[in-house]
C-alpha cells in the first residue's frame, strides 16, 4: 500500500529523500539533466517561485520511495489553473502508482478551487528519442489530458565545440543592424532605471510566443514582481546574466536575454529568456543579445561546460539564432491539459 509525505522544511531526510528521487528519475528520462542535489531541494522549498503556491509529495511503498508529485498554484494569473508534475521511479512504473499520485493531485487541486489541470511530458520527434519509453503521453492520454499541441524541444549548447569563428560572424552581421541601439549588461540584480522596461518585456513572453492550445494566460509584470524573482533566486543560489538592447532614440529597454547558474553545477546553465519588442524586430537584436550575453559568461563561468535552453518546435526563428550558435537538440516535450 503506497503512503504519501508531504516535503517540508523541517524534514531533512524527506528532503534527501525527495532529491535523490527526481534525480534518479531524471537522469532515466531526461539523460544528463542537472541532479537535483538536498542543499538545492532545501532552497526550492525555502525560496519558491514567487506568485506561486507549490506543494510536494513524494510517494512510498513501505519505506522505499517510488515517485514523486509538485503542484504548483498560480497566485496572480491564471487563477483557475494548476500545474501537475508527476513521476514514478522506472523499476515501478505501470503498477499504479502514477494513477495514485494522480488522484492525490485531483484532490488538492479541487480543494484549492481550480478547475484546470495543466502537465508536461517527455516527446518523440524526429531524431529526437523519448527515453521514457511512450510511458508519459500514454498515462497523461489515460487520465483525460488532452494534447495541447504545443511540442517543445530542448537543445544543448557544448561549450567543447564552440564555433568562434561562427560566433563572431553571427555578432558583427547582428552588429551591422543594429544602428542605433546599444548594448546594456547587469548580473542578477537589474538596473533601476530598467526595471520597467524588463517587466513589460517579460510580461510580453507569454502574449508573443507560441502557446498551442494551451488555457494560460499572459502575466500581469510589474516591478515589483521582477525585484520578487530576482530576491528569490539569489537566495536559491541562482547566478543570473543578462545582456539587453537600448533603443537609444527613446532610452527603452527593447531586446533582452537571460542565462542563469546554479551554484550546485557549476558545469551547467540554463539559457532563459530571450525577447524582442515587436515593433524593433526585424534589426537582429535576438542574436545580437544572445551572442553578447554567452561571451559575458564565459568570462565568468570558466567550469561551465553546456548550456541547455528551449523553445516551442514552430518558434522558427529563435530556433534559427540558437542553432546558429551550436544548440544542438537533446529532448522534446509535450504539454497536456484538462478542464475538471
Amino acid at each position: 500500500m503506497l503512503t504519501f509525505k508531504e516535503v517540508s522544511l523541517t524534514d531533512q531526510a524527506l528532503l534527501e529523500q525527495w532529491a535523490a528521487t527526481m534525480t534518479a528519475i531524471m537522469s532515466h528520462d531526461l539523460p544528463g539533466f542537472p541532479p537535483t542535489t538536498p542543499r538545492m531541494a532545501f532552497l526550492w522549498q525555502k525560496f519558491g517561485r514567487p506568485g506561486f503556491r507549490q506543494e510536494h509529495f513524494v510517494a512510498f511503498d513501505g519505506e522505499e520511495p517510488v515517485g514523486r508529485l509538485e503542484i504548483s498554484f498560480p497566485l496572480l494569473d491564471n487563477l483557475k489553473n494548476a500545474y501537475l508534475s508527476i513521476d514514478v521511479m522506472p523499476s515501478v512504473r505501470r503498477r499504479g502508482i502514477g494513477r495514485q499520485l494522480y488522484d492525490l493531485a485531483l484532490e488538492r487541486v479541487k480543494a484549492a478551487g481550480r478547475t484546470t489541470v495543466l502537465a508536461s511530458t517527455v516527446w518523440t520527434l524526429p531524431g529526437i528519442e523519448a527515453h521514457d519509453g511512450g510511458a508519459g503521453p500514454a498515462f497523461a492520454e489515460a487520465m483525460g489530458l488532452g494534447c495541447a499541441n504545443l511540442p517543445e524541444v530542448m537543445r544543448r549548447l557544448d561549450l567543447s565545440k564552440l564555433d568562434n569563428d561562427a560566433l563572431d560572424a553571427m555578432y558583427s552581421k547582428a552588429l551591422a543592424a543594429s544602428e542605433g541601439y546599444r548594448l546594456v549588461q547587469w548580473g542578477s540584480h537589474a538596473p533601476d532605471e530598467l526595471v520597467e522596461d524588463i517587466a513589460y518585456l517579460d510580461g510580453r513572453l507569454i502574449e508573443d510566443a507560441p502557446m498551442g492550445d494551451l488555457a494560460i494566460e499572459p502575466e500581469k509584470v510589474d516591478a515589483e514582481r521582477v525585484r520578487a524573482h530576482e530576491r528569490a533566486a539569489e537566495s536559491r543560489g541562482r547566478i543570473a546574466f543578462n545582456t539587453g538592447a537600448v533603443h537609444e532614440e527613446s532610452g527603452r529597454l527593447v531586446a533582452w536575454t537571460c542565462i542563469a547558474a546554479d551554484g550546485e553545477t557549476p558545469w551547467h546553465a540554463w539559457q532563459n529568456i530571450t525577447i524582442v519588442d515587436p515593433q524593433h524586430r526585424g534589426h537582429r537584436l535576438g542574436a545580437l543579445v544572445k551572442v553578447a550575453n554567452l561571451r559575458q559568461v564565459l568570462q565568468a563561468r570558466p567550469r561551465l561546460e553546456v548550456i541547455d535552453t528551449s523553445n516551442a518546435f514552430v518558434n522558427s526563428y529563435m530556433i534559427s539564432i540558437n542553432e546558429e550558435m551550436g544548440f544542438r537538440p537533446i529532448w522534446a516535450f509535450q504539454s497536456w491539459q484538462r478542464e475538471l
